[in-house]
């Protein structure tokens, strides 16, 4: 029921998916303001099941090497399986961004 809250892949903005860890606010270190979601890095594209593999995909998969999963065709690999998620502060670009991995 929740899947649209928590859609596998790469993403501009979006939210946090908590997974490994509680929800916890990324708080900016030079200001103190909440940061927010910036870019989120996938290892993989879709999880297990295909609900979120793109129909263009399943009707012409492109051929991969071997032991490549059809999720992972960029063949980035965060942490073992993970996502890599960068935090901004929305008060200035300026300050330092904050790195999640979950």
């Amino acid at each position: 029921m929740d899947m649209l809250s928590t859609s596998p892949g790469w993403k501009a903005g979006g939210w946090t998916r908590w997974g490994l860890s509680d929800p916890v606010p990324r708080i900016c270190p030079e200001c103190g303001t909440e940061a927010v979601p910036l870019l989120t890095i996938a290892t993989t594209e879709w999880d297990d099941s295909d609900s979120w593999e793109p129909e263009e995909d399943r009707a012409n998969p492109v051929p991969l090497l071997p032991g490549i999963p059809p999720a992972n065709f960029t063949r980035i690999d965060i942490a073992r399986g993970y996502d890599l998620q960068l935090h901004i502060c929305p008060v200035s670009p300026d300050h330092r961004h904050i790195e999640l991995i979950q």
